[in-house]
């Protein structure tokens, strides 16, 4: 397998089913195994460990059922705390932007209406940026849910929204107002409590000016 990203959380591999399974099926695939750590008890690690790797298989599956398109989950390894997912074969949305800035703010659009589906379905991606955002053809795919989790609160839906927004204001700088207003339009289309996610947006940002004045 191919170690293709590391993070604190997990590594993930680039392999095919010949490889993983020891099936000839033109199947590329992604295997993302969750890192132990060597600081926790043995056994409480294993159970945290592998409590999460089925909980990142529950929202991809939830997710589909919102209709919001993500990897497509072939397999759970328990015992090396791994899902085996379909390779997305496609570009993320941050390149795309960065080499035709103008060009996709349709995407934006579709964005913010599956975001609206994600949170209408009590779901928060939890790391939503356009690094974990793929374009397969028409489709609209979401990848890396290691730190979502199911909530209604409308605090933790605007906690998602805040972290779009600072990401594209860091990477996007020069056209993220545009990108935004494209993103909270269609989000309000499709999220029954959009208005209220969006307003707390303003308290925790000031919550943050306050945290930065404070230091």
């Amino acid at each position: 397998m191919q170690l293709i990203n590391q993070g604190a959380e997990g590594k993930i591999y680039k392999t095919d089913a010949q490889e993983y399974f020891d099936l000839a099926l033109p199947y590329k695939l992604i295997v993302k195994e969750r890192v132990r750590k060597r600081y926790r008890i043995q056994e409480l690690d294993k159970k945290i460990v592998l409590s999460r790797t089925l909980h990142e298989a529950k929202l991809l599956h939830e997710a589909k059922n919102a209709g919001v398109a993500t990897p497509t989950l072939f397999f759970i390894d328990r015992k090396k705390h791994a899902l085996v997912m379909e390779f997305i074969s496609g570009e993320r949305i941050k390149e795309m932007l960065q080499k035709h800035p103008r060009k996709y703010l349709h995407i934006l659009s579709g964005i913010g209406e599956m975001v609206g589906r994600l949170h209408s379905h009590g779901i928060v991606h939890g790391d939503l940026t356009t690094s974990n955002i793929i374009i397969r053809g028409n489709d609209i795919v979401f990848i890396d849910f290691g730190l979502g989790e199911f909530s209604p609160e409308v605090e933790k839906q605007a906690v998602d929204l805040h972290l779009f927004k600072q990401a594209l204001k860091s990477t996007h700088f020069e056209n993220w107002k545009i990108y935004w207003r494209s993103f909270t339009e269609a989000y309000i289309g499709s999220h029954i409590k959009a208005d209220d996610v969006i307003e707390r947006i303003k308290d925790i940002e000031k919550r943050g000016r306050y945290i930065q004045r404070g230091e």
